[in-house]
């Protein structure tokens, strides 16, 4: 099916149709004679899609919406004639079109645009939401509809009529809409089959993990979550090397024509530094929670994280220095991880907000006290998150703030301290306890699961794991 694109001025189609086809459609799109210039047009697979996972949704409304006279300048839309007519009256051959979402559409403005009356488009969009939430409609997104424009000589400049609608809610389904006999929508999900897969990619670091990662086409998804595990026992600007080695295993989800349709979750990874092999694999255990173990059954998660920001570099670190501001030597009780303004800031463990608000030269600063003795305290926040305030209860990796620069500051940072029974100690050298570690019947399980996800390891796991009846029910091993 052709696109159209929606560039400056001219819309381009091809009208695919037996014979000549005299046809005018309601007002941004005319197609004359059957044939017209072709323009193909291409563009990003939208979130939902093949070959694409859902991790991700674009946010913001435009500031300004085209309106339906000028919608052939903004995006793209697809037209060809079809041989059935609508349903339930006598019709011209259906229409079919493919819309494409833009910033600050809604559906019932999108079926507007394409010629629908006002109650034509409320009743369809009032039906679908029986099975869908027309909200969730994201930038990118295509809507397939077919158009039946009633036939006979008092039909002239009547509007069309929507014979059939049919969108991706998300990776495991689409939506429908179809007229009925009646002249009535009736609106139904699809499933979509999806065919889990395990992939694996390797790969040794030149600069630094993400962008070995990259080379090997790691998802960000997975990706993040390496990241986020391996925090507690590595710092990611001093701790790696050129030459290190990793290893990625994480599932991918295939549509029935073989394409990407979602990626899934990590299974495990492995990261060398500093001569030893760190390893992790996904556990789920008895009560639901699912988390990442080292070999031994030990959770990689710790107490405390040492760095509580993703993507920062070291700035400064503990000890003693010279003040930037002050000028003078001056004990540095933390260290700074420099950041772009606005990066999300991370709660370090499980615990409850001591102080939120302004602290001297720490500017906005949130303290949080933790389990065994130890706190930790975080300065020169841009803002706190919604809902950080004194007595706020907080889970490890909650966003508690964002980066800024108030204070005294000399730009954009985290300042980050962690103290143990009321004094400060440097996070790098600190030998912080475990979260968890299993035992008995969880114990057993584990190492059944480490077993079968280390098989597929050993083998080509992307064409060996997609055997008949295995599913996500199975295990991650299956």
């Amino acid at each position: 099916m052709p696109r159209v694109a929606r560039g400056s001025g001219l819309i381009r189609t091809t009208l695919a149709a037996a014979g000549t086809v005299t046809m005018a459609t309601a007002g941004w799109l005319t197609i004359v004679d059957g044939r017209v210039d072709v323009s193909d047009g291409s563009a990003e697979a939208a979130p939902g899609h093949p070959g694409t996972a859902d991790t991700e949704s674009a946010q913001g409304v435009a500031d300004a919406r085209p309106a339906p006279a000028d919608r052939a300048n903004h995006g793209r839309q697809t037209a060809k004639a079809d041989a059935t007519g609508g349903k339930g009256e006598s019709s011209a051959p259906a229409e079919r079109r493919v819309l494409e979402v833009e910033r600050g559409d809604t559906l019932i403005t999108l079926l507007q645009e394409a010629g629908l009356s006002g109650g034509e488009a409320f009743r369809a969009v009032s039906e679908l939401e029986s099975v869908y939430t027309p909200s969730k409609l994201r930038p990118g997104q295509e809507i397939r509809i077919a158009l039946a424009t009633p036939a006979g000589s008092d039909s002239a400049g009547a509007a069309p009529k929507l014979d059939s609608l049919r969108l991706r809610a998300s990776a495991e389904r689409d939506v429908t809409l179809a007229r009925g006999a009646d002249g009535d929508f009736t609106a139904q999900t699809v499933r979509r089959e999806l065919t889990r897969t395990v992939a694996r990619a390797r790969g040794t670091i030149e600069s630094s993990l993400m962008r070995a990662a990259g080379r090997t086409d790691v998802p960000m998804k997975p990706l993040l979550k390496v990241i986020r595990g391996f925090s507690y026992a590595v710092d990611f600007q001093r701790d790696l090397r050129r030459g290190n080695g990793f290893e990625v295993v994480y599932e991918r989800f295939r549509d029935p024509e073989g394409k990407i349709a979602k990626v899934g979750d990590l299974l495990y990874a492995a990261l060398e530094t500093r001569g030893d092999r760190l390893e992790m694999y996904r556990f789920e255990r008895a009560n639901g929670d699912v988390d990442y173990f080292n070999a031994k059954g030990e959770s990689v998660r710790r107490l405390l994280m040492r760095t509580p920001i993703n993507g920062a570099r070291l700035s400064s670190g503990y000890g003693m220095r010279e003040h930037p501001i002050l000028g003078y030597s001056k004990m540095h009780e933390g260290v700074d991880f420099a950041a772009p303004q606005g990066t999300p800031i991370f709660a370090a463990g499980n615990g409850r907000i001591e102080h939120a608000g302004w602290n001297g030269g720490y500017g906005r600063f949130v303290r949080i006290d933790h389990s065994k003795g130890f706190s930790t305290a975080y300065g020169h926040m841009a803002r706190l998150a919604n809902g950080i305030q004194p007595g706020t209860h907080v889970s490890q990796g909650d966003v508690i703030g964002y980066v800024g620069s108030t204070g005294r500051s000399t730009g954009p940072h985290l300042h980050y301290e962690i103290r143990k029974h009321g004094e400060p100690v440097n996070p790098r050298n600190l030998d912080l306890p475990t979260g968890y570690e299993l035992t008995g019947d969880a114990l057993a399980r584990f190492k059944t699961v480490k077993a079968r996800i280390d098989a597929r390891r050993k083998g080509d796991a992307e064409t060996r794991v997609a055997e008949a009846g295995c599913s996500a029910s199975d295990g991650e091993g299956c």
